[in-house]
């Protein structure tokens, strides 16, 4: 209903629902909306089984059966996710800007999602504000990627990648390399003008993010495949080897901090060796932290919305599961054998309407994460870390005959790289356990949602969308630059001793 409802001329759009599903259901309420409230609504169906790469077929289908309507294809074509509710001044907005650039392709906002519990417990806000940064960098360049709903694309444009692309379920971004290969441009429109469905549940949430993971190998597979070859070699390196970089920096090290830096602690030895050179060594430490807080405030004064300072070490508690969906399909033999399911955000498997049913009750959720979603794992790092910290406190006090006790706590534990390592991976462990001990209570779509009184769609609520867009908070950077302050306090008026 929020696309019939649009501020635009009503002989201008046609808005098609597009149902791999088939539902005879659907088609019927379309059916009766197309003969009462909207002529200019359709409904279109393939009739055919889902499979991994649909979202892209079923586009496409989508784009041929304009050509069966009558007047034909039009000059361009926008793009909705189910579950996303545009605004009514979406299209009004965002058609303007490829009116006015000829070589622009497409354009579009960025995703925002109304379901979010307070506080944000799995820190979603965290890892899509990351994301959401580099789309408004790569801006820049007329080179922002498809987020992959909201979108308008010139139908000359996507004709000349005949179509969007099925070999990846990454198929938005592939559209935007595709088309940038060819010279079209991209827009990013810093708007918030349509509002989705994250994913509801734990469970939901780490399949997601390991279908992100299926995405990215997908697409660098597409890429090295002879299907690509005629991209530029720039773009298909890029678009190979990214995959690796993402997957290493952002789930590999994470995993390996997590679990070695415990153990490394249980031992109760000094992480670090006493040298003349540490006083020197804390001062590049500080130097680097200013230095990454200056670069990060920078970006943060050119974007449209403020990103927390350590965002990508909040979330990501998620390293594990991504890093072994990854491990899962780089090998050859399990691809294609093992790829998850791609479903629509907000349809939940077993495991998440049984999280949903403990959270309307107000009950824990713990057998549900812990054992039936696997994070019992974090609850071992979380035991191992707190008898590493353990083990670190009595080494530094068996040493403190030889040393003065703040060195020897600073060269097991206190050391500020470290104890910055020390903060992550207890934020990685602690939060799926604070999760399953008191998940967030359980909110219904209509409950988030008012009713707007001209046109009858049922829109998020104004203080949800603030919530939402409110600045991240600073509190762990500030946490870490008071230690890193003390620290250089102590060590300048030689209380460390670490010379």
């Amino acid at each position: 209903m929020a696309a019939c409802s649009q501020d635009y001329p009503e002989s201008l759009i046609r808005v098609i629902v597009l149902d791999d599903s088939d539902s005879k259901q659907l088609s019927e309420t379309i059916a009766q909306l197309r003969k009462h409230h909207y002529p200019n609504l359709y409904y279109a169906s393939r009739s055919v089984q889902v499979t991994i790469h649909s979202k892209a077929a079923n586009l496409n289908f989508g784009l041929r059966y304009t050509d069966s309507l009558p007047g034909g294809s039009a000059e361009f074509a926008a793009v909705l996710d189910v579950d996303m509710i545009p605004e009514r001044l979406w299209l009004r907005t965002v058609v303007p800007h490829l009116l006015c650039r000829a070589k622009a392709a497409l354009a579009g906002p960025f995703q925002y999602y109304y379901n979010v519990p307070p506080n944000d417990p799995l820190r979603i806000r965290n890892d899509l504000d990351e994301f959401h940064a580099s789309v408004c960098l790569d801006d820049l360049t007329n080179k922002s990627p498809c987020v992959g709903s909201g979108f308008v694309i010139r139908r000359k444009a996507l004709d000349q990648i005949n179509g969007f692309p099925e070999g990846s379920t990454q198929e938005d971004i592939l559209t935007s390399i595709l088309l940038s290969s060819l010279g079209w441009e991209m827009v990013y429109i810093q708007e918030s003008l349509q509002w989705g469905l994250a994913a509801g549940t734990f469970a939901d949430w780490i399949r997601q993010r390991q279908r992100w993971v299926v995405g990215t190998l997908s697409k660098a597979k597409y890429l090295g495949s002879k299907d690509a070859s005629k991209l530029p070699n720039a773009a298909r390196q890029e678009g190979i080897l990214s995959p690796a970089v993402v997957i290493i920096s952002t789930c590999a090290i994470w995993t390996t901090v997590m679990t070695l830096l415990p153990l490394l602690a249980l031992s109760g030895k000094p992480l670090l060796p006493s040298t003349p050179y540490l006083p020197s060594l804390l001062r590049l430490a500080v130097l680097d932290f200013a230095a990454q807080s200056i670069d990060q405030a920078l970006l943060n004064s050119v974007l449209d919305f403020r990103t927390s300072l350590l965002g990508p070490i909040l979330a990501a508690w998620t390293a594990p599961y991504r890093l072994a969906m990854a491990s899962r399909c780089v090998v050859p033999i399990w691809f294609e054998k093992s790829l998850p399911r791609s479903t629509p955000t907000g349809v939940s498997e077993a495991v998440g309407r049984s999280e949903i049913e403990a959270r309307k009750n107000n009950h824990s959720c713990l057998k549900i994460i812990l054992w039936d979603c696997g994070a019992w794992i974090y609850l071992a790092a979380l035991v191992a870390l707190v008898t590493g910290a353990a083990g670190s406190v009595i080494g530094a006090s068996s040493a403190s005959a030889e040393q003065p006790i703040l060195q020897a706590l600073g060269l097991r534990i206190g050391w500020p790289p470290l104890l910055f390592l020390w903060l992550a991976s207890v934020n990685t462990v602690v939060l799926p356990v604070a999760y399953a001990f008191s998940p967030p209570p359980f909110l219904e779509r209509r409950d988030m949602m008012d009713k707007d009184p001209v046109t009858g769609v049922l829109y998020p609520k104004k203080s949800i969308k603030e919530a939402y867009l409110a600045r991240a908070g600073q509190k762990m950077w500030f946490t870490i630059a008071a230690y890193y302050l003390v620290c250089c306090v102590l060590n300048e008026g030689c209380f460390l001793n670490f010379t």
